[in-house]
C-alpha cells in the first residue's frame, strides 16, 4: 500500500488539503501528471491510463502519485477539469444571449471532440478552476436579462446536458460503424430494404424514405442545438412578463 499524505482520504480532489508550505517543493506539477493522463486517453482511451504508464512518461514512481490525487476518481475530475480548460471562450457578452451561447456550444464540442474519452466521464459538477471559470463566462450571457440565479443555472444544465448527450450519441454511433466495418451509406440501404410495419393501430406503416443517418456531424448538432436555443428563448422572452403560475408537471403514474 503507498503512503498516502494527510487528507487525501477526501472525496473530491478539490477537497484534498493544500500541502504544508515547509514540504519540500515536489519533483513534478500536478498539471504535469494531468497532462501526461490526458495524452494517453488521447492515444488509447480511458483504458490506457494507468499509474505506472504515467510514472514512466514524466519519470516518476507510480506510488509517487498519490501525493496528488488518491484515486482514479480524482484524476478523472483533473482530466476533465483541464480539458475544459481548453475551451474557447468569448472574453465578454455581445449582448446577443442566443449569439453567445450557441459560440460557446460549438466552442466546447470543438474541444470535447479531440478527446473522444471525454463523453465516457460525463458532467462532474465539481469546483475545479477551470470548470468554475467554465459557468461563470457562460452566465455571463444572461447580463440584462433580467433572470433569477436558478433560471440561469438551469438554461446552464440544459446547454450542457445537450452537448454531451450528443458527444455520446456521436461517440457511440462511430464506434458501433468502425465495429461492424459497415459505413452509414451501408446501414441506409439495409433501412431502406427493410421498411417500418404497420403497428397494429389500424394506421398504415409510414412511408420510409432512405435518408442517409447521420447521428453525428455539424447539421445534426446544429438542428439540435437550434431547437434547444429556440425554447431557451422563449422562456427569456416570457422571464419579465411573470405569466400565471401553472401546477408542476408530474411523472405519470406507472400502470
Amino acid at each position: 500500500m503507498p503512503r498516502r499524505p494527510p487528507g487525501s482520504d477526501a472525496g473530491s480532489v478539490w477537497l484534498r488539503p493544500a500541502s504544508a508550505a515547509r514540504q519540500p517543493a515536489p519533483a513534478f506539477s500536478r498539471d504535469q501528471i494531468t497532462r501526461a493522463a490526458i495524452d494517453l486517453a488521447d492515444s488509447g482511451g480511458l483504458q490506457a491510463v494507468s499509474m505506472r504508464r504515467i510514472a514512466a512518461r514524466i519519470g516518476s514512481a507510480p506510488t509517487s502519485l498519490y501525493w496528488y490525487f488518491s484515486d482514479k476518481n480524482q484524476l478523472h475530475e483533473l482530466m476533465i477539469d483541464a480539458v475544459i480548460g481548453e475551451i474557447e471562450l468569448p472574453g465578454r457578452p455581445s449582448g446577443d444571449c442566443r449569439a453567445d451561447l450557441a459560440s460557446i456550444a460549438w466552442a466546447t464540442l470543438a474541444t470535447l471532440r479531440r478527446h473522444p474519452w471525454f463523453a465516457q466521464l460525463g458532467i462532474h459538477p465539481v469546483p475545479g478552476p477551470q470548470t468554475t471559470r467554465y459557468s461563470a463566462v457562460t452566465m455571463r450571457s444572461f447580463d440584462g436579462l433580467g433572470l433569477d440565479p436558478v433560471a440561469e443555472v438551469n438554461i446552464l444544465a440544459a446547454l450542457n446536458t445537450y452537448i454531451f448527450g450528443f458527444l455520446q450519441r456521436e461517440s457511440a454511433w462511430q464506434q458501433f460503424i468502425s465495429r461492424t466495418g459497415t459505413s452509414a451509406a451501408q446501414w441506409t440501404a439495409l433501412l431502406a430494404a427493410h421498411p417500418p410495419q404497420p403497428t397494429g393501430t389500424g394506421r398504415p406503416a409510414p412511408q420510409h424514405h432512405a435518408v442517409r443517418m447521420n447521428l453525428s456531424g455539424d447539421q445534426s448538432f446544429a438542428f439540435g442545438l437550434d431547437c434547444l436555443l429556440d425554447g431557451i428563448g422563449i422562456r427569456i422572452a416570457h422571464a419579465g412578463q411573470q405569466p400565471p403560475t401553472r401546477p408542476a408537471s408530474r411523472r405519470p403514474r406507472p400502470r
